[in-house]
């Protein structure tokens, strides 16, 4: 009896232990089935989202996003659409300045270098160059009556507190010497052979000016052209810079606003035909703020001596080359 019970519990124990083996293995296919749904789910997710990253060159610029940008036109809706036949994303009309578009369709969104455009120097001339010039500016213009700059005669038509939105409606503006007048009137009597603008300060003292500003200042320069006719020499200056402490009160003068919209303005002088002065080559420190030097007590505008003195080198330096330009003696153009 004692080796009958042995062989028959035997048995039931191997029994007992061959269904335990089967549902381990049943739970185990069940764990990777699982596991590797699991994974494909992740793997199917993480390229749908690398599909919808934007793409980067080197330089981290994206190459498949289109940023709305200042002076966008509006949306063509007969042009061909980027994306093929579905109609979402229609090819945009850009003015003479922003992103360029390729010949693909795409576009490539990047800095403009406003170095590429400047006027380089270019030797140097007499005081007489601006005996037959006219300055048209905001306050930093009035300095050169204000201080009594020697500039041969110049007309100077600075105005406290303008923008180009009041060159191109034709307000009253006053000059501190002639007093009341209509800017774009004196200039069409006078007729100067050239012409020096320095508008900007007054208008982008907050966030958010530049469209309106670039778009009124381009105007400006149309009208200036068709008042003044092809032979005039339109000089456009960059947006000075200003002190860090000034730059705290108005946000829109800060030194990384005013390059961006510096870069913009130097393309749009471009596109009219006109001459691009550079004046951060001269005004400017490491930093990109306004030299302390040359800064006056507020930090916006220049000293009466170093600020104004800096200025008109410059200006001398850079003025468009032509033979006949009264070069001073040992300049690289003077017939010595």
């Amino acid at each position: 009896m004692g080796i009958s019970h042995e062989y028959h519990s035997a048995p039931r124990r191997r029994t007992g232990g061959g269904i335990s083996g089967k549902l381990r293995l049943a739970g185990v296919i069940v764990v990777i089935l699982l596991v590797a749904y699991a994974v494909t789910a992740i793997l199917e997710k993480g390229t749908a989202t690398e599909d919808s990253t934007p793409q980067t060159s080197a330089g981290g610029i994206a190459q498949n996003i289109l940023a709305p940008l200042p002076m966008q036109g509006e949306t063509d809706s007969g042009s061909e659409s980027a994306a093929g036949d579905s109609g979402t994303a229609q090819a945009v009309q850009l003015e003479s300045f922003g992103p360029a578009r390729q010949t693909d369709g795409a576009y490539t969104v990047k800095a403009y270098d406003a170095s590429v455009i400047r006027q380089p120097t270019c030797g140097q001339v007499d005081l007489s160059y601006f005996s037959d010039a006219a300055f048209l500016g905001d306050s930093l213009t009035v300095g050169f009556s204000d201080y009594q700059i020697n500039l041969s005669g110049a007309l100077i038509c600075g105005y406290t507190g303008v923008g180009p939105d009041a060159i191109v409606n034709r307000a009253a503006v006053k000059s501190p010497t002639r007093g009341q007048e209509v800017a774009l009137d004196v200039l069409a009597a006078a007729q100067p052979k050239k012409l020096y603008i320095l508008l900007g300060t007054n208008t982008l003292t907050t966030l958010g000016a530049a469209d309106r500003f670039l778009a009124y200042y381009g105007q400006m320069l149309d009208e200036l052209r068709q008042t003044l006719g092809e032979d005039c020499i339109i000089y456009v200056q960059s947006i000075p810079p200003v002190r860090p402490a000034a730059a705290e009160k108005k946000p829109g003068l800060a030194s990384d606003v005013l390059r961006g919209v510096n870069e913009q303005l130097a393309q749009l002088a471009a596109s009219k035909g006109c001459v691009y002065l550079d004046l951060w080559e001269t005004l400017a420190d490491g930093e990109g703020n306004l030299k302390e030097m040359i800064a006056a007590p507020d930090g916006v505008h220049l000293s009466a001596g170093n600020g104004y003195g800096a200025w008109v080198t410059y200006l001398r330096n850079h003025a468009k080359y032509s033979a006949s330009n009264p070069w001073i003696m040992g300049s690289a153009y003077s017939a010595e």
